[in-house]
């Protein structure tokens, strides 16, 4: 009796979201090319060129190419399509940082008032300094917080961008949760996979002999890819 195949499986490949640029004949060229985006990147140069690979890798993998990364001799295109993924990457960045920075006004400037009379003073007012560096920690904890909801929510909102070819898709606030929520397992290992390959890439140049920058740009491909496979496992989520 014939036994049944077995099902596929629903859950990324852990292992190959590592070894995948190595099938790529050019990886060596391609992630040379990337390194050099990344150093660019600190003058802003590079960000668009990055985010619009970042995409085109992201929805090769989500249709199934064995070689995701794609090349880099359409510098226009990728440039294009990284602007609506910056334009979402500024609004929600800049936006959470303008919104830390105005509480920590609204507290921080009451709190060094109690401060300064805690160290005037002494009884109560002391008291009422504690308090006030109490509230100054309680601030610093809110800001980790809210960079890590950050870090987790973000990746979710340049993935629906580039598959939507829409800023208006990455500022879908719903939508975006909604997208996590349906690929929660695998959203959450791709972030994980990432994680090691960006602690990988801090000793890129005495692993790999590929320097530090080169190695950044392959941990963003590693994520690009990941999501990319968790897409592809449910594209209907997007």
């Amino acid at each position: 009796m014939a036994t049944a195949p077995p099902a596929p499986s629903r859950t990324i490949d852990f292992g190959r979201s590592f070894t995948f640029i190595g099938e790529d004949p050019d990886w060596i060229q391609k992630v040379l090319l990337g390194g050099l985006f990344v150093l660019l990147s600190a003058v802003l140069v590079g960000i668009p060129f990055l985010l619009g690979y970042w995409s085109r890798a992201l929805k090769r993998a989500a249709a199934g190419d064995p070689r995701p990364l794609p090349d880099w001799d359409d510098l226009g295109g990728l440039f294009s399509e990284g602007l609506p993924l910056l334009g979402v990457y500024l609004v929600y960045t800049l936006g959470v940082l303008a919104a830390v920075a105005a509480l920590g006004c609204v507290i921080l400037i009451p709190l060094g008032a109690l401060g300064r009379l805690g160290d005037s003073n002494g009884g109560p007012a002391a008291a009422l300094g504690a308090l006030g560096a109490l509230g100054m920690l309680a601030l610093y904890g809110l800001i980790m917080l809210v960079s890590l909801a950050l870090a987790v929510y973000l990746p979710a909102a340049l993935v629906r961008t580039a598959v939507r070819g829409s800023v208006a898709a990455g500022l879908a606030f719903k939508d975006n949760v909604a997208f996590i929520r349906a690929n929660l397992g695998n959203y959450l290992l791709s972030l994980l996979i990432y994680l090691l390959a960006s602690f990988v890439a801090q000793f890129g140049f005495l692993l790999c002999c590929v320097g530090v920058f080169p190695a950044s740009f392959w941990a963003y491909c590693v994520l690009a890819v990941s999501l990319g496979e968790t897409l592809r496992l449910n594209p209907t989520s997007v």
